[in-house]
């Protein structure tokens, strides 16, 4: 499932311009890209979006995947550490949000925090990241 980079909220404007530019107007683009680490230097160089902003961007990306995901809750789940659904679903939907919680309120957030309700519909159907098995030969 690929979402266009201006759907992100957070992403200012003016970063999704130079996505653009650079030819990444979604995220199976910008994930083409910067899992290439030989492509990175020269994304960040002929975009000007820093590698700290590219790196957030591409959690938002992964994050933005899982089924049922509401996309004003990224920036939320960033701060509290979460870049994926491998560490997303690390958690219970129980612990995940006494965990946002403690971030929301120990750095002063404003982002919206997802109810229990919400969480536990990502966990219905969570969404692995897929990676190829080796073959083996003469297996």
């Amino acid at each position: 499932m690929s979402l266009k980079m201006s759907e992100f909220p957070g992403i200012d404007p003016t970063h999704v311009a130079s996505l653009h530019s650079a030819g990444i107007d979604d995220t199976d683009a910008l994930m083409k890209l910067w899992s290439d680490k030989e492509k990175r230097a020269a994304l960040v160089t002929s975009t000007g979006i820093s590698e700290e902003n590219f790196t957030k961007f591409a959690a938002m990306a992964r994050l933005g995947r899982v089924k049922g995901m509401d996309l004003k809750h990224l920036d939320v789940l960033f701060a509290a550490g979460i870049d994926g659904p491998k560490r997303l679903f690390s958690y219970t939907a129980e612990t995940l949000v006494k965990h946002l919680g403690e971030v929301v309120a120990e750095k002063k957030l404003t982002g919206t925090v997802p109810t229990l309700e919400e969480i536990t519909a990502w966990f219905a159907n969570p969404k692995p990241e897929a990676k190829p098995q080796p073959v083996v030969a003469g297996a």
